[in-house]
This record gives C-alpha cells, structure tokens and sequence, in this order.
C-alpha cells in the first residue's frame, strides 16, 4: 500500500467519510511534513500546527500529524480559511499552506467546487451534489501539489501561553468565578475577565 492511500485512510477513519475537506488536509499535512523534513508516516513530537477553519481539514490533520487540540499542539484560529501552518518547534523552520484559488485558473480545484456546490444547493439540485463530490474528491487526490497548494516559509513564533507544558498561571474571572488557565483572560481597568464574559459585556470576538 503506497503512502498517500495509507494516510487518506487514517484521514478518512477519524473525519468519518472521505470528501474534498479531508483530502485537503492530508495533502497539505503530507506537503508540509516533507518540507520540514518530517516523515507523514511517523508522529513528530516537535510540530505544531495553527489551522484556520472549524470544517473538515483539521480532522485530517490530527490524523496525519498526530497533533491534537488536547495534547496543545493542534491550534484553531477561527478565520474561515482552508489554511494551516505547521512549525517544526525544535528546529523553529514554520510552513504555511493554503488551498491555491483556483476559481479563475484552468486547475478547477477546492474553491470551485465550494462554488458548484453552493450554486446546486440554491437550485435545489440536491442529487447532483453527490456526483460533484466524488468527482472532485478523484480530481483532488490526483493533482500535482503545484496546482493544489500554496506552500511557502513563513517566521512564526508560538506564543509562550500556546507552547505545550504544565500551567504555569491560574486567574479566577472576576465575573463568573471560574478559572483561566494560560494567560487566555483579558485584564480590563485592572479586574481579570475570562473571555467568555468579556465577549458578553464587550461584544468582543
């Protein structure tokens, strides 16, 4: 069994089904391994990774790099965009990599099928979303990374609040009363609030 076929598998066995999201995430976890020099087949203690979409990527990339939300080494920024980087914390050597916009190139990829797929659920053609995706879930596997992906070196510093350890700062919010661990809280006119109730007073994102 080749490598790629063995890591769509993990991918597919944690999302629960294969579809372009997973497919992504593993091409961009494979890529992004390899340029730091790091085996997709083996776990690295060493790697990070920020992704920047709660939707289905993230799970292939848990599966792929063995970096989970838990264990402090799988990040969510919540931007809405297929987009992860991974940073190598022994060697400090960052890559990020998104999914190439293809909407207007002649590699119809990830974003034009989001497009076809938003426009057939409008229409109300619900049958032919499936056929979409398992044609595209073909044409994603089978793509050079060229026309993929966007890999480039980035400089990117893990915050000393993210980097994997024991807590070392415990407030108690001076709203609810509940704990906050990793500097997470906001310090507004000298009163620690968890962000939680400064997203309720304050309106904050």
């Amino acid at each position: 069994m080749d490598e790629y076929k063995i890591l769509i598998e993990k991918a597919q066995k944690l999302h629960g089904e294969l579809c372009p999201g997973v497919i992504i995430g593993t091409r961009m976890s494979i890529a992004a391994m390899k340029k730091l020099g790091m085996d997709p087949l083996e776990e690295n203690d060493h790697l990070i990774v920020y992704v920047e979409t709660d939707r289905c990527m993230p799970d292939a990339v848990e599966a792929i790099t063995g970096c989970t939300v838990g264990r402090r080494t799988l990040k969510f920024r919540n931007h809405g965009k297929f987009v992860a980087t991974f940073i190598d914390m022994k060697t400090g050597k960052a890559v990020r990599v998104s999914a190439k916009d293809d909407k207007t190139s002649s590699y119809p990829g990830l974003w034009n099928w989001f497009n076809t797929i938003i426009e057939l659920r409008k229409n109300g053609k619900m049958k032919d979303v499936m056929g979409e995706k398992k044609a595209t879930i073909k044409k994603l596997s089978q793509m050079p990374d060229e026309e993929l992906l966007n890999l480039e070196d980035v400089e990117f510093e893990v915050p000393k609040n993210e980097i994997p350890s024991m807590p070392d700062h415990i407030i108690i919010c001076s709203v609810c009363g509940e704990h906050v661990m990793d500097q997470k809280e906001l310090t507004v006119n000298g009163a620690h609030i968890c962000r939680a109730c400064a997203h309720e007073l304050f309106k904050l994102q």
